[in-house]
């Protein structure tokens, strides 16, 4: 080998381990933040869109079993109307069909939010929409049968009304409520295994760039030590910027990699996770509301309805007082309502005030039920829609993160590269 030829090979052998370190930094940034955008997209676009429809499905089915329930109760005073006087129309029962209808047409929607997503979704759909066709004839027969009759008796509906609606209930809660609730289940199961991945793999990124940044750092520098020594250069501004340009990568890469991880964790558990809660809450609240209406008009099951009712009143304080409540005065204010015009409903019809009670059940003025319901259901929501903008300020934030990261890691490290080889020609060029 000859005098030159020695030095001539560590440079290369020295620029090559520096081209080929700083080549998998870029690839191993640009595989990273692929990955990273792929997760936060599976999971703000598919997964979480579906567990919410998915809940939504499932309160919405609950509320229409309600206004159901509540169209029992259509009819007359049960006081006999004065000689030549009209009977007196205690209760027409529009409230209930305008709120029933608005709740089909919001299970349309969420059965095609669900069919959106794809895959077994068109099969979950479809089993759904063949439950809904029986259960819409039989609450359809149900309605037909309650405000067809000639001076219905409020609160005394048909016989043939009762067996329907118990029919399209026992259909409603056999068969559409489980279904939907296992979609829920495994929605809120494939969000929670979509967050994992979302930040497990951002996190990884994070560690993947930064031991491969490090060595590539330590490769420069170490290039830069060993020029100086045995060229007599004080520094090579090339390399220096080589070296600024990893060192960029490596710190803003994986500090935005770790933001965005950081931030997924936070929509999911801040956000979704506090807003599944909600939305089960909701489900109680619709199905107390129906136990309501059909225990005031079907008096053989009074207890058992009521035994229902007590148990979801229960089951409604405990999500209330833990994440379902949480900073919302709102929710427990008009939940005392709420339980507060039932008390008065109940007491109402143990007395045989059937008119007072029915009108307690469905008018819309402060203390009575209908309206205390409403109330109660707007700040639910209200509070669902914060845990929903709180979800999704958190993916903008891990989307705001990772974005711009094709770009900037190619720039640099590819600048990066091409300094590498301008660095190194120059001493090449001392042995030409």
């Amino acid at each position: 080998m000859t005098k030159t030829a020695a030095p001539v090979l560590r440079l290369r052998l020295q620029a090559a381990a520096a081209l080929l370190l700083t080549a998998a930094l870029l690839a191993a940034a640009l595989v990273s933040f692929a990955a990273a955008r792929a997760d936060l997209r599976r999971l703000a676009a598919v997964s979480e869109p579906r567990a919410a429809a998915a809940a939504d499905l499932y309160r919405t089915l609950a509320d229409l079993d309600a206004q159901h329930a509540d169209s029992l109760v259509v009819g007359y005073s049960s006081a006999p109307a004065a000689p030549g006087q009209a009977p007196v129309l205690v209760d027409d029962g529009v409230l209930a069909a305008l709120t029933a209808q608005a709740d089909r047409r919001q299970v349309g929607h969420d059965l095609a939010a669900l069919a959106a997503a794809g895959g077994q979704g068109q099969a979950d759909v479809q089993a759904l929409l063949d439950s809904l066709g029986t259960y819409d004839a039989l609450s359809g027969t149900e309605e037909f049968s309650a405000t067809s009759q000639q001076d219905p008796v409020v609160g005394r509906p048909p016989d043939l009304a009762l067996d329907y609606y118990d029919q399209a209930e026992g259909l409603l809660q056999q068969s559409l409520l489980p279904h939907v609730q296992a979609l829920l289940t495994a929605a809120d199961q494939q969000v929670g295994s979509d967050r994992g991945t979302a930040v497990g793999d951002a996190r990884r990124g994070a560690l993947l760039l930064g031991a491969v940044g490090v060595l590539a750092l330590v490769l420069l520098v170490w290039w830069q030590l060993d020029l100086s020594r045995r060229h007599r250069r004080l520094f090579n501004p090339a390399l220096l910027l080589a070296t600024a340009a990893v060192l960029s990568v490596v710190v803003a890469g994986g500090s935005a990699l770790l933001g965005a991880a950081s931030a997924t964790d936070s929509a999911v558990r801040q956000g979704y996770a506090p807003g599944s809660t909600v939305a089960k809450a909701q489900v109680a609240a619709a199905d107390a509301e129906a136990s309501q209406s059909r225990w005031l008009v079907d008096t053989a099951y009074r207890p058992s309805l009521a035994a229902r009712f007590g148990g979801l009143a229960q089951q409604l304080h405990t999500l209330t007082a833990g994440d379902a409540g949480a900073g919302s005065p709102g929710v427990t204010r008009t939940e005392a309502a709420y339980l507060a015009s039932d008390t008065l409903l109940r007491s109402l019809a143990d007395a045989s005030r059937l008119d007072q009670a029915a009108v307690q059940l469905t008018g819309v003025t402060r203390g009575q039920v209908a309206f205390a319901y409403y109330d109660f259901s707007v700040n639910l929501q209200d509070l669902a829609n914060a845990r929903a903008a709180r979800f999704d300020t958190g993916v903008d934030t891990a989307s705001g993160d990772l974005d711009g990261w094709t770009a900037i890691p190619s720039a640099l490290l590819g600048a990066g590269l091409l300094l590498v080889v301008a660095g190194v020609r120059p001493r090449l060029a001392e042995f030409a």
